[in-house]
């Protein structure tokens, strides 16, 4: 599982809680008031939509779930993650395979681009009618015919209630334009600052009580803010399309408050006569060609509101003040709730010995180290393994039990099928990247020597990987898992300018006769010479830093950046092309000085900016390995002990 996908399926998690609240609470307030049913529908879009933009500002509660990873074959397909520190030198080369391209080629959307591609095109397909219904309001608003009559009658009911309300803004009416337009087929209201109710042009022959009805009806949208509230409910429905739970909640909520205005108007009229209204209001809905498209009434919800009507032992009025309150306390509580938690997918490790499919030494041996000294302020293990290899065979001499699960589980053993950031920063193994389990398992006093034998197997990931898990789950009896944190970051990215640099072609570095280069490179002609083909030439010293790359992607200058800075670059700047290039720069940002080359050397950030690039801060995950069960290994026995070994084996620093 993917940190996106993990973190989509949290929200989605999120989501049906809060909605699935929301309808409880309305439900379980079915024989009271319209007015508190939609406040709590009403809190709960409020809180659908709150949730995830809170989500990314509060502090995160980690929940790791462990997910099952199938256990590992012989295959070596599986790609490499790069958790294994660089060697670091005066001058590092490093080779490409001959038959590699200098471009690479872009990989092809997952599947999950392309779920995340039909979610917003459903959710821009929802919103693109919201969108021409605000145009059409606005242009209804413009040509609509002022009302005089309308208007006073309006001014008037305004008045009254200003005369027997209250004083609380929530509850103070506002003045109120009344307009006549020949496109709409019933009352509507809209507006926010400057609301206005529109009526049709044949109002003008309505009886003074069909008039008074309609108008309190509408008036009562503006009191309850339903036209931002219908807004809000229509936006996160759009975003939530796929949810059948979010439109549930819309059906609801856009009833109640139909109902909630309908109160108000049995306040003042009697039940029958405002039935008969509004069954004529249906037939002039059904005659219509079409309503605007933020209109609030709706024909379909018609017999449920003459029912309402009707319905003599229903409870009205508003909601109360006590009701608003606990309303947003119990808002408030639910975002503060859901917001911090983070779902972490921690991939679990196989856990039982042996388990099938899972290569394993023919014969291996386990012995204890004699006690060496620790250096003076060691906190853990550091250093690399020295481990080596050679066909059918691997030996790594007096490392600590921290050191063996990381060599196994994160420099040769991981399978990067879940895209996790992981910081090359420090030794092989500290506890930083191992983490959990008895003391013994860290410390620089305790510390075993392996040799194993394998016949047929070469492939390092298969010795250094799957085979050692076989042997630390058979001898050491480990359990473990994956688990990622967030951390500061940074981020390699393209200048606004763009880029300044050319993709490499050929004649751009010297392929050199075959031989790998000696010694360290001419200062004299470094500056003139070609950069040798597959190779990155790094020389540092006090007065500045200069990486030379023949023929490398930018992700390389990334990952140089990380051993330089000592904290994690990710390269973010989605250009695949492979480049030769000179990169120099001084750490020191007040320093001018040159570095052997007669010319000043750059602040870091002017190198970049040189390049077309830039560093910004970010937060990211990093992965690491938590130590569920570990036990002292088994003795050897007499057959478990392999024979001399072979000469000529390649030693692998798995660290620095």
């Amino acid at each position: 599982m993917s940190a996106s996908l993990a973190a989509t399926l949290l929200m989605l998690g999120k989501l049906t809680i809060v909605l699935t609240i929301g309808l409880t609470a309305a439900h379980l307030a079915r024989r009271g008031r319209a007015a508190v049913r939609h406040l709590l529908l009403a809190a709960t879009f409020v809180v659908a939509a709150a949730v995830p933009a809170a989500s990314m500002l509060v502090p995160g509660i980690t929940v790791a779930v462990p997910i099952a990873v199938p256990s590992a074959s012989t295959d070596t397909g599986g790609a490499v993650p790069e958790l294994v520190a660089t060697e670091q030198a005066n001058t590092v080369r490093m080779r490409t395979q001959q038959n590699s391209s200098p471009f690479a080629q872009a990989s092809p959307l997952s599947s999950w681009s392309w779920v995340m591609l039909a979610w917003m095109a459903g959710a821009s397909f929802l919103l693109l009618p919201l969108l021409a219904g605000l145009w059409q309001v606005r242009s209804l608003r413009r040509s609509a015919l002022p009302w005089a009559h309308g208007q006073a009658l309006a001014d008037a009911l305004v008045a009254d209630r200003m005369e027997a309300g209250s004083s609380d803004p929530v509850h103070r009416p506002r003045v109120v334009d009344v307009l006549l337009h020949e496109s709409t087929p019933g009352p509507l209201t809209f507006g926010i600052v400057s609301p206005a109710i529109l009526l049709p042009v044949d109002a003008e022959t309505w009886s003074d009580g069909d008039l008074r009805r309609a108008i309190v009806h509408e008036l009562e949208h503006v009191r309850r803010a339903d036209w931002l509230t219908q807004c809000l409910g229509r936006v996160v429905c759009a975003v939530y399309w796929f949810h059948p739970l979010a439109w549930v909640a819309w059906r609801q909520f856009v009833i109640e408050a139909e109902r909630a205005c309908d109160d108000a108007v049995l306040r003042r009229s009697e039940a029958t006569a405002y039935a008969d209204q509004l069954v004529g209001l249906a037939a002039r809905l059904s005659a219509a060609a079409r309503q605007p498209l933020l209109a609030m009434a709706n024909r379909r919800d018609l017999s449920t509101r003459v029912r309402a009507v009707l319905n003599s032992d229903q409870p009205r009025g508003r909601a109360g003040a006590q009701s608003i309150r606990i309303a947003i306390a119990a808002s408030i509580a639910l975002v503060l709730v859901l917001s911090p938690l983070k779902i972490v997918a921690a991939s679990q490790a196989p856990q039982t010995p042996g388990s099938p499919g899972k290569p394993r030494y023919d014969v291996a041996s386990i012995k204890r180290c004699e006690e060496e000294p620790v250096p003076t302020g060691a906190r853990g293990a550091a250093g690399g393994t020295n481990a080596s290899i050679s066909p059918g065979r691997f030996q790594v001499p007096c490392v600590t039990a921290e050191q063996l699960i990381y060599l196994a589980y994160a420099a040769y053993g991981a399978r990067d099928d879940q895209h996790l950031v992981n910081d090359n920063i420090g030794s092989a193994s500290n506890q930083v990247k191992v983490r959990g389990g008895p003391e013994w398992v860290h410390s620089l006093k305790e510390k075993y020597a392996i040799e194993a034998t394998a016949a047929g197997a070469t492939e390092r990931v298969v010795l250094m990987g799957d085979m050692l898990q076989s042997l630390l789950e058979d001898r050491f009896k480990l359990k473990l898992h994956r688990e990622t944190e967030q951390v500061d970051m940074l981020e390699l990215k393209l200048a606004k300018g763009g880029l300044k640099m050319t993709p490499m072609k050929d004649g751009d570095c010297d392929p050199g006769d075959g031989t790998p280069p000696t010694g360290p490179p001419d200062p004299k002609t470094v500056n003139t010479a070609k950069p040798r083909c597959g190779n990155i030439n790094l020389m540092n010293s006090d007065l500045g830093t200069r990486w030379i790359f023949g023929g490398y992607p930018l992700s390389s200058l990334a990952s140089m950046l990380t051993s330089n800075l000592k904290v994690h670059v990710i390269d973010s700047t989605g250009v695949a092309d492979k480049f030769v290039f000179r990169f120099e720069f001084q750490r020191d940002d007040s320093a001018s000085s040159s570095a052997g080359s007669g010319q000043p050397v750059l602040s870091l950030t002017a190198a970049l900016e040189a390049i077309g690039l830039k560093l910004e801060k970010t937060k990211a995950p990093r992965g690491y390995l938590v130590i569920d069960h570990i036990e002292r290994p088994t003795p050897n026995s007499p057959e478990s002990v392999p024979p001399a070994r072979a000469a000529g084996p390649a030693k692998v620093g798995a660290g620095r």
